[in-house]
């Protein structure tokens, strides 16, 4: 029996008010997301998967709110409710938030102390296989697989529509090797998906609620933090430029490498997503072109 005591009934308070939810494509699963009006005024905000997948994903971010919330963890919204199936569920409504992509030292600092605060949390989660990094991204070197022409190739196609760059074969010949005693850490309890519309910020107390734990696991700190800071670097503020400390060679390597191998294992269609994993592959390579000879 599931002992974590809910704020509303998910049959009676939420289920009968749950309008048609908006579909929400979220790059490897969707699921119908919305706001709700319940009968006391309040407003939640609703997840529902949508098949299977985005079940399994659902049923663990879910494990992930029990946890954290229990725990006293303060940077995530509040679980108010969910279905028996825990394929859907209800939290607190962020209203009046900030989810813009734009960025500031403020707003760094606070992230940060949500990440911080997440590592301390590792215990809750290093036993079960579902938060092992292994099931969320995986932990392989993308970069020998990129060796294939038609990966890269499909790579390219997409990159050049949307950004206007390619990666040579070259660079990819030097990224191997640069990579080839690499391994991936799986040392700290990590968000894994961390940027702007995943980081509610609250400019008047400086801090914020972290959304979205699909991908919660115990993974590397360093590839953690490359993720945020690409993509803080694409809305334009120069994370790097103010703490040079935060770059990672190699982790902007892997990063650039796992985008590029989803890229060219994709259908190749151009859809919103892969422009967006497009976007931050271009702004790896740059980063590695103003800092390290490896796209020379």
């Amino acid at each position: 029996m599931d002992k974590f005591v809910y704020y509303y009934d998910w049959q009676v308070d939420i289920w009968p008010r749950v309008p048609r939810l908006q579909q929400s494509e979220q790059g490897f699963t969707s699921a119908y997301t919305g706001l709700v009006t319940l009968a006391d005024g309040s407003l939640v905000f609703v997840k529902c998967a949508t098949d299977e997948n985005s079940a399994h994903w659902a049923r663990k971010e879910l494990k992930a709110y029990k946890e954290l919330q229990a725990a006293g963890y303060d940077y995530i919204p509040r679980l108010l409710a969910a279905n028996a199936e825990g394929t859907a569920f209800a939290t607190q409504a962020l209203i009046g938030y900030d989810f813009s992509p734009q960025w500031n030292t403020d707003k760094l600092h606070a992230v940060m102390r949500a990440r911080k605060d997440l590592k301390a949390a590792r215990y809750l989660f290093e036993a079960d296989q579902d938060f092992s990094m292994r099931k969320v991204v995986g932990v392989q070197n993308r970069w020998p697989m990129l060796l294939d022409s038609n990966i890269l190739g499909r790579a390219n196609q997409i990159l050049r529509q949307s950004q206007g760059v390619s990666v040579s074969g070259a660079m990819v010949e030097r990224c191997v090797a640069a990579m080839q005693n690499w391994h991936v850490r799986q040392d700290t309890l990590v968000h894994d998906d961390l940027r702007a519309d995943n980081f509610a910020y609250d400019p008047q107390t400086k801090t914020g609620k972290l959304i979205d734990w699909s991908w919660l696991c115990v993974g590397d700190d360093a590839l953690d933090v490359a993720s945020l800071c690409v993509g803080i670097e694409r809305s334009g503020f120069n994370v790097y430029g103010m703490y040079p400390d935060l770059f990672d060679e190699q982790a902007i390597v892997s990063t650039l490498g796992y985008w590029l191998e989803v890229l060219g294992t994709s259908d190749g269609q151009l859809t919103d997503v892969r422009v967006s994993q497009a976007a931050t592959i271009k702004i790896c390579y740059d980063l590695l072109a103003a800092r390290t000879q490896l796209t020379a």
